[in-house]
């Protein structure tokens, strides 16, 4: 194995010295598991290669052509994705940015499983001339899909076999992490295109057909791969087909000339921000004026600030308490040289601690835009609010940020797949994230929209079986008030999905109604039944719907806790005007609630941990300003609550409580004394 190793080794050390100098562009479209990419990344790093990275999740958008110009080869990874690709602009149409480049005699090499579903759907498909799969793919025909469509001999592709006349590779076998592929395309390239790799083995019903097939098109030169090369079964094989496909291209570029140096500044000469929501342009002077690739990305780091910049160096403040401190601007260089050059950025008068703030959290990765919508309500609203991105960032927020705001709207809009919204590691018990569960824990008020979050953990309704329902002490009866997962619209009411919504009277929240939709029925809606503890809000309409007794709507209350769900896709809304007003009612009733939480049961200056560092037990200060019933809580850096003591009633005046911490491992925790609907979280550090 060792000598294997080792003739490996040279043979990519060859490689390396002979496609060096090339301007690469990583271009990750994979927001299903955008992780995946990193084993492209890591090819290119062992290959010594410098690179560019784009992200179009992140950014929301594709490349433009102007920014892929200077770049001698784009990468377009799409990995496991098969919906709203930016490869056709979100949108189902043709990426003109990308066929310009393509024009401009570009190098493309196209990767990904279902790059052709999400414009397609099923195969079998057939293209002509006039269309961009035809013209500058090379694809006469989208046969079939590995185990989708094969079926006899195997339920999915064993492996690719490399074509002897391909010209380009020598690496013979294409395997995977898994024993055989799911949804790889068989394809017929057209009359002047050349097979790279083809399905097999030779007896497998998709045996023989096209996997990988490499086009010029004018002067572009495009590999397409439709397969998940982030999940080959070996990085050694992931680096060796990047040097062998890499290689080929290098042939057809100039050498690169590097970026040596960047200077920064703004276009105000302000190094500060001191307006709510206010911005600062940023600039970049590169040299040499030669250099080949003088795109900048724009960064953020050492932030004591909540802020944002985009990449064309626009610097924009939150507009929220959190947004007041300082961030440290980073320009670099996106040729791979590793240039960079940084401004520091003081952030101030973006508001205060006790302003009524909002969190919208986007947990879709479905319809990564969609979220807009109700961002432009909470806009034209007039609230307080910032934005934090799970599909971009590929996390949720932890506590510490969380317990900023005093709503949190989290959003799963029309996704089902793998949404961060749920702790999945206890299947007998489903609960949100542990940092989302804590801040409800202290006394948050979360928002959960969305089509899809019970079909995530649950699969198809009904769930629980038959007639049994959520039992007490769970957390999806305790905290979310709901004893069944009844159904879902248009799957289980015959196909047609719900007309409307009708608000139940007097509950409080809303008043909007009929709640209507952009199309004449909204599906996959789920029927909910609820505990008698919580408030039915919204019921599936109209009368005569067939789950009319169950509800799309409610709220519970939890101890301290408040959590109201929406089971229906706020952002469909028949009218913006309409999205407003429900984000309204909403939220000036949450505000109601929190006005009710500010009236202190504490006096905020009294409370106070020691010893801080601590090694066994803490004595906690604090100082009631009614009395209340008083409990102590210890959670970690997840969130998870790790330590309970309940004080029982206290009168109001001064109090000292000792916790024991012996039991717990060394590091940083937040002790949160909750009191009537009131609750404070103080940090300390275990050390034994």
């Amino acid at each position: 194995m060792k000598k294997l190793y080792t003739i490996l080794t040279v043979i990519l050390l060859f490689a390396t010295l002979s496609i060096q100098s090339q301007s690469i562009l990583l271009v990750n479209d994979n927001g299903k598991n955008p992780e995946r990419a990193d084993a492209l990344k890591t090819a290119l790093n062992d290959l010594g290669l410098p690179f560019s990275y784009f992200n179009t999740v992140e950014k929301n958008a594709s490349p433009t052509a102007d920014y892929m110009d200077p770049f001698d080869v784009v990468i377009w990874y799409t990995g496991n994705d098969s919906g709203g690709l930016y490869l056709w602009n979100a949108s189902d149409t043709v990426n003109t940015e990308l066929k310009t480049y393509l024009d401009n005699g570009g190098m493309l090499w196209l990767q990904g499983l279902d790059f052709l579903y999400d414009l397609y759907k099923g195969a079998p498909d057939t293209f002509s001339t006039g269309d961009f799969v035809y013209d500058y793919l090379g694809i006469s025909t989208y046969v079939a899909q590995s185990h989708k469509d094969d079926g006899v001999y195997s339920d999915g592709v064993p492996f690719f076999e490399v074509d002897t006349a391909n010209g380009i590779f020598s690496l013979d076998t294409l395997k995977w992490a898994w024993n055989v592929l799911w949804y790889a395309d068989a394809l017929i390239p057209v009359d002047s295109a050349k097979v790279l790799y083809k399905m097999g083995p030779a007896e497998y019903d998709l045996g023989g057909y096209a996997g990988a097939i490499y086009n010029e098109p004018g002067d572009a030169k495009i590999m397409t791969f439709a397969i998940e090369t982030g999940k080959l079964d070996a990085q050694w094989r992931l680096d060796t087909l990047f040097a062998q496909g890499l290689r080929y291209f290098k042939q057809f570029v100039s050498d690169v000339i590097l970026v040596d140096s960047i200077a920064i500044n703004t276009t105000s000469g302000k190094n500060t921000i001191d307006e709510k929501g206010g911005t600062l342009q940023f600039e970049a002077t590169v040299l040499p004026e030669n250099a080949s690739n003088k795109i900048i990305g724009w960064s953020l780091e050492n932030n004591t600030a909540n802020a944002s910049i985009d990449q064309n160096g626009l610097l924009k403040a939150s507009g929220v308490s959190i947004g007041n401190g300082t961030v440290t601007v980073v320009a670099t260089a996106l040729d791979g040289s590793g240039v960079t050059a940084s401004m520091d950025v003081t952030i101030t008068n973006q508001g205060e601690a006790s302003d009524y703030e909002i969190l919208l959290v986007n947990d879709n990765a479905n319809g990564t835009d969609r979220y807009l919508v109700l961002e432009t309500a909470l806009k034209n609203n007039e609230y307080n609010y910032t934005v934090y991105n799970t599909v971009s960032t590929n996390t949720y927020p932890d506590f510490d940020y969380l317990v900023n705001f005093d709503v949190v709207i989290w959003y799963t809009g029309n996704d089902g797949v793998d949404l961060k919204l749920w702790d999945v590691s206890d299947s007998t018990d489903f609960k949100f994230n542990a940092p989302l569960k804590s801040y409800l824990d202290q006394g948050g008020i979360v928002w959960l929209q969305g089509l899809d979050f019970f079909y995530d953990v649950f699969g198809a309704a009904p769930y629980p079986e038959g007639d049994a329902e959520f039992a007490a002490g769970t957390f999806i009866y305790d905290y979310m008030g709901i004893k069944k997962y009844v159904a879902q619209t248009k799957a289980d009411d015959g196909g047609q999905g719900v007309p409307q919504l009708d608000v139940v009277t007097d509950n409080g929240f809303c008043e909007l109604t009929p709640v209507l939709w952009k199309y004449t029925t909204m599906w996959y809606v789920d029927a909910l039944s609820i505990t008698d503890n919580a408030v039915g809000i919204y019921k599936l309409g109209p009368n005569d719907y067939v789950y009319n007794p169950f509800y799309a709507g409610l709220f519970n209350r939890n101890g301290i806790s408040k959590l109201m769900t929406f089971t229906f896709e706020t952002a469909r809304l028949d009218s913006q005007d309409n999205t407003d007003e429900l984000f309204y009612e909403v939220l000036e009733a949450f505000r109601a609630i929190v006005d009710d939480i500010n009236n202190p049961v504490f006096d905020n200056s009294s409370i106070s941990l020691y010893p801080n560092p601590v090694s066994d037990l803490l004595k906690v200060n604090y100082s009631l300003l009614q009395n209340s019933d008083v409990i102590i809580n210890v959670t970690n850096i997840n969130g998870e609550v790790v330590f309970t003591q309940n004080e029982g009633n206290k009168f109001e005046g001064q109090h000292i409580s000792v916790i024991n911490l012996n039991s717990l491992n060394n590091g940083l925790y937040f002790v949160n004394i909750i009191a009537g609907d009131q609750a404070i979280a103080k940090k300390v550090v275990l050390i034994k």
